[in-house]
């Protein structure tokens, strides 16, 4: 009867022991998915966006925006890259910065996507707030929202961007000085015929 009990005292700490084992798998690897899947990879989003524009004959045309009057011009390949990058540049000051960032996320059903919430938790950070709407059946970028509020002694600047995928971005800059507002709009649009 001793020898059973050593016997099933020996099996029962190898059981334990193969569960814990499990158990530190699992957990090591929902960190790991957790660490991968954390924030979206914007900058790879802009770049592929980039990329699609360079590779197509699209036309690419840019409207300025200044009060009422509206100035349309033709764009190149490359001035559209030039464009882009400044949309380029504030999302990899986010990527470098992820830590300083508070991130959740929703799904809405009524437009079938996830929106992913990105909000400063300084709120002397110049880049405030980035929001990116996902395909809730693929899971890629439809939209893409920016919010950056910088100021200088009395005056502040803010600029959103908003990047509709395959299609268009726009970025509108204002300045405001003793409650007297100035806006600016730069509208880039590549792809008419994209059904949005």
């Amino acid at each position: 009867m001793f020898k059973y009990a050593m016997y099933g005292s020996v099996l029962l700490a190898f059981v334990l022991n193969a569960c814990n084992t499990n158990n530190q798998k699992k957990n090591k690897q929902l960190a790991n998915v957790a660490d991968t899947a954390k924030y979206y990879p914007i900058t790879d989003f802009i770049d592929e966006q980039i990329r699609f524009v360079e590779l197509r004959n699209f036309t690419i045309e840019k409207t300025v925006a200044i009060g009422a009057t509206k100035l349309h011009t033709s764009l190149s390949k490359s001035d559209f890259a030039k464009e882009a990058h400044a949309v380029l540049t504030i999302v990899r000051s986010f990527n470098n910065n992820k830590h300083l960032y508070k991130e959740s996320v929703f799904q809405d059903l009524g437009t079938e996507s996830y929106t992913i919430n990105y909000t400063a938790l300084d709120t002397s950070l110049p880049l405030q707030r980035i929001d990116v709407l996902l395909s809730e059946q693929t899971n890629i970028i439809k939209r893409l929202f920016v919010r950056e509020i910088k100021q200088m002694n009395d005056t502040v600047f803010t600029q959103q961007i908003s990047w509709l995928a395959d299609h268009s971005f726009q970025i509108s800059s204002s300045k405001e000085l003793a409650g007297i507002g100035h806006t600016t709009s730069t509208t880039v649009v590549w792809n008419k015929a994209a059904v949005k």
